[in-house]
Protein backbone atom coordinates (compact mmCIF):
# COMPACT_ATOMS: atom_id res chain seq x y z
CA UNK A 1 0.00 0.00 0.00
CA UNK A 2 1.36 3.43 -0.95
CA UNK A 3 0.62 6.29 1.41
CA UNK A 4 0.61 9.88 0.13
CA UNK A 5 1.21 12.42 2.90
CA UNK A 6 -0.39 15.45 1.24
CA UNK A 7 1.12 18.69 2.52
CA UNK A 8 1.31 17.83 6.23
CA UNK A 9 1.56 20.63 8.74
CA UNK A 10 5.10 21.95 9.10
CA UNK A 11 6.25 23.61 12.32
CA UNK A 12 9.76 25.03 12.02
CA UNK A 13 11.99 24.79 15.11
CA UNK A 14 15.22 26.78 15.06
CA UNK A 15 17.29 28.97 17.37
CA UNK A 16 18.37 32.59 17.61
CA UNK A 17 21.23 32.70 20.11
CA UNK A 18 22.63 35.74 21.87
CA UNK A 19 19.46 37.79 22.56
CA UNK A 20 17.92 36.12 25.60
CA UNK A 21 19.37 38.22 28.44
CA UNK A 22 18.84 41.48 26.55
CA UNK A 23 15.22 40.70 25.70
CA UNK A 24 14.44 39.74 29.28
CA UNK A 25 15.86 43.10 30.37
CA UNK A 26 13.82 44.94 27.71
CA UNK A 27 10.59 43.49 29.11
CA UNK A 28 10.45 46.38 31.59
CA UNK A 29 9.47 48.70 28.72
CA UNK A 30 6.61 46.45 27.56
CA UNK A 31 5.49 44.91 30.85
CA UNK A 32 1.96 44.33 32.12
CA UNK A 33 0.21 42.83 35.15
CA UNK A 34 0.10 39.11 34.39
CA UNK A 35 -1.25 38.25 37.86
CA UNK A 36 -4.77 39.06 36.65
CA UNK A 37 -4.74 36.11 34.25
CA UNK A 38 -4.22 38.37 31.23
CA UNK A 39 -0.90 36.70 30.58
CA UNK A 40 -0.11 38.11 27.14
CA UNK A 41 0.75 41.60 26.05
CA UNK A 42 -1.78 41.05 23.28
CA UNK A 43 -4.57 41.07 25.87
CA UNK A 44 -3.10 44.17 27.52
CA UNK A 45 -2.67 46.28 24.39
CA UNK A 46 1.12 45.81 24.43
CA UNK A 47 1.44 44.57 20.85
CA UNK A 48 4.01 46.91 19.31
CA UNK A 49 7.25 45.40 20.54
CA UNK A 50 8.52 45.22 16.94
CA UNK A 51 8.32 49.02 16.64
CA UNK A 52 10.74 49.57 19.51
CA UNK A 53 14.10 50.43 17.86
CA UNK A 54 16.01 48.48 20.52
CA UNK A 55 14.55 45.24 19.15
CA UNK A 56 15.52 45.81 15.50
CA UNK A 57 18.55 43.44 15.49
CA UNK A 58 16.43 40.66 16.98
CA UNK A 59 13.54 41.06 14.53
CA UNK A 60 15.93 41.10 11.58
CA UNK A 61 17.06 37.67 12.72
CA UNK A 62 13.44 36.52 13.03
CA UNK A 63 12.82 37.72 9.48
CA UNK A 64 15.80 35.74 8.21
CA UNK A 65 14.51 32.59 9.92
CA UNK A 66 10.99 33.09 8.54
CA UNK A 67 12.41 33.42 5.03
CA UNK A 68 14.27 30.15 5.56
CA UNK A 69 10.98 28.56 6.68
CA UNK A 70 9.20 29.83 3.57
CA UNK A 71 12.04 28.48 1.48
CA UNK A 72 11.15 24.97 2.65
CA UNK A 73 8.09 25.27 0.41
CA UNK A 74 10.05 26.70 -2.56
CA UNK A 75 8.06 29.91 -2.10
CA UNK A 76 9.18 32.81 -4.30
CA UNK A 77 10.01 35.34 -1.58
CA UNK A 78 10.89 37.98 -4.19
CA UNK A 79 7.17 38.47 -4.87
CA UNK A 80 6.21 39.31 -1.28
CA UNK A 81 7.00 41.56 1.67
CA UNK A 82 6.99 40.28 5.24
CA UNK A 83 5.06 42.70 7.45
CA UNK A 84 5.50 42.40 11.21
CA UNK A 85 2.07 43.58 12.32
CA UNK A 86 1.91 42.56 16.00
CA UNK A 87 4.37 41.35 18.62
CA UNK A 88 4.12 40.95 22.37
CA UNK A 89 5.51 39.31 25.49
CA UNK A 90 3.74 36.38 27.12
CA UNK A 91 4.42 35.70 30.80
CA UNK A 92 2.86 32.60 32.38
CA UNK A 93 3.44 32.06 36.07
CA UNK A 94 2.76 28.58 37.53
CA UNK A 95 -0.96 29.37 37.93
CA UNK A 96 -1.74 30.05 34.28
CA UNK A 97 -1.56 28.47 30.84
CA UNK A 98 -2.25 29.82 27.37
CA UNK A 99 -5.69 28.50 26.31
CA UNK A 100 -6.32 27.02 22.83
CA UNK A 101 -6.35 29.81 20.27
CA UNK A 102 -5.18 30.77 16.80
CA UNK A 103 -4.03 34.05 15.28
CA UNK A 104 -6.84 34.97 12.93
CA UNK A 105 -5.09 38.08 11.61
CA UNK A 106 -1.83 36.31 10.85
CA UNK A 107 -0.44 34.42 7.87
CA UNK A 108 2.67 33.32 9.77
CA UNK A 109 3.15 33.31 13.55
CA UNK A 110 6.24 32.79 15.66
CA UNK A 111 7.22 32.29 19.31
CA UNK A 112 10.68 32.96 20.73
CA UNK A 113 11.37 31.45 24.15
CA UNK A 114 13.21 33.37 26.86
CA UNK A 115 12.38 31.19 29.88
CA UNK A 116 10.84 27.72 29.60
CA UNK A 117 11.05 24.51 31.61
CA UNK A 118 11.73 21.13 30.03
CA UNK A 119 8.19 19.89 30.74
CA UNK A 120 6.35 22.84 29.19
CA UNK A 121 5.66 22.10 25.49
CA UNK A 122 3.60 24.03 22.99
CA UNK A 123 0.70 21.92 21.72
CA UNK A 124 -0.71 22.13 18.20
CA UNK A 125 -4.23 20.92 17.46
CA UNK A 126 -5.64 20.68 13.96
CA UNK A 127 -8.32 18.95 11.90
CA UNK A 128 -7.03 15.73 10.40
CA UNK A 129 -8.28 15.33 6.80
CA UNK A 130 -7.80 11.55 7.09
CA UNK A 131 -10.74 11.14 9.49
CA UNK A 132 -13.67 9.30 7.90
CA UNK A 133 -16.30 10.66 10.30
CA UNK A 134 -16.32 13.02 13.23
CA UNK A 135 -13.94 11.95 16.00
CA UNK A 136 -13.35 8.59 14.27
CA UNK A 137 -9.69 8.54 15.30
CA UNK A 138 -10.69 8.38 18.96
CA UNK A 139 -11.02 4.62 18.22
CA UNK A 140 -7.34 4.30 17.22
CA UNK A 141 -5.28 2.06 19.49
CA UNK A 142 -2.15 4.12 18.98
CA UNK A 143 -1.49 7.64 17.75
CA UNK A 144 1.06 8.35 15.04
CA UNK A 145 1.77 10.78 12.20
CA UNK A 146 -1.26 9.80 10.11
CA UNK A 147 -4.01 9.57 12.74
CA UNK A 148 -3.02 12.21 15.26
CA UNK A 149 -4.90 15.44 15.87
CA UNK A 150 -2.40 16.75 18.38
CA UNK A 151 1.32 17.42 18.28
CA UNK A 152 3.65 18.97 20.81
CA UNK A 153 7.05 20.67 20.59
CA UNK A 154 9.24 21.07 23.65
CA UNK A 155 11.30 24.26 23.22
CA UNK A 156 14.44 25.35 25.01
CA UNK A 157 15.45 28.93 25.82
CA UNK A 158 16.40 30.74 22.58
CA UNK A 159 14.18 28.40 20.51
CA UNK A 160 12.13 30.04 17.76
CA UNK A 161 9.01 28.24 16.51
CA UNK A 162 7.41 29.29 13.21
CA UNK A 163 4.03 28.04 11.99
CA UNK A 164 0.84 29.08 10.14
CA UNK A 165 -1.12 31.52 12.27
CA UNK A 166 -4.38 29.67 11.63
CA UNK A 167 -3.22 26.58 13.55
CA UNK A 168 -4.70 26.18 17.04
CA UNK A 169 -2.05 26.03 19.75
CA UNK A 170 -1.89 26.17 23.55
CA UNK A 171 0.07 25.22 26.67
CA UNK A 172 -0.93 22.77 29.38
CA UNK A 173 1.77 22.43 32.01
CA UNK A 174 2.29 22.45 35.76
CA UNK A 175 5.41 24.55 35.84
CA UNK A 176 7.49 25.73 38.80
CA UNK A 177 8.66 29.05 37.40
CA UNK A 178 7.53 31.75 34.98
CA UNK A 179 7.44 30.93 31.30
CA UNK A 180 8.41 33.96 29.18
CA UNK A 181 8.41 34.35 25.43
CA UNK A 182 7.93 36.88 22.64
CA UNK A 183 5.25 36.03 20.09
CA UNK A 184 4.14 37.80 16.96
CA UNK A 185 2.27 37.83 13.68
CA UNK A 186 3.42 38.35 10.12
CA UNK A 187 1.18 39.27 7.18
CA UNK A 188 2.43 38.63 3.66
CA UNK A 189 1.67 41.25 1.02
CA UNK A 190 2.62 41.30 -2.63
CA UNK A 191 5.36 43.69 -3.70
CA UNK A 192 4.00 47.08 -4.74
CA UNK A 193 4.60 46.44 -8.45
CA UNK A 194 3.27 42.85 -8.42
CA UNK A 195 -0.28 43.36 -9.67
CA UNK A 196 -0.80 40.48 -12.09
CA UNK A 197 -1.79 37.73 -9.61
CA UNK A 198 -5.28 36.71 -8.56
CA UNK A 199 -4.08 35.44 -5.18
CA UNK A 200 -2.17 37.38 -2.57
CA UNK A 201 -2.85 40.53 -0.60
CA UNK A 202 -1.93 43.87 -2.16
CA UNK A 203 0.04 46.27 0.04
CA UNK A 204 -1.97 48.95 1.82
CA UNK A 205 -0.44 51.65 -0.39
CA UNK A 206 -3.00 50.50 -2.97
CA UNK A 207 -5.95 50.56 -0.56
CA UNK A 208 -8.53 53.37 -0.42
CA UNK A 209 -11.25 54.19 2.08
CA UNK A 210 -14.53 55.77 1.01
Amino acid sequence: MKVHAVAPLVVCETTIPGFRKTLIKYYKDHSFDSQTGLITGELNGKVLVHKDPKFAPFFKQVKNKVEEYMGLFSFDISKCDLNFVKSWYTVCDPKFNVPPHHHSCSHISYVYYLNVENNDPLFFKFDNPNEWFGDSFSFCKERDGVNSLLYKVQPLPETLLIFPGKVTHYTNSSRNSDRMCIAGDIVLTLKEDVLDYESGLLPNTHWKQF
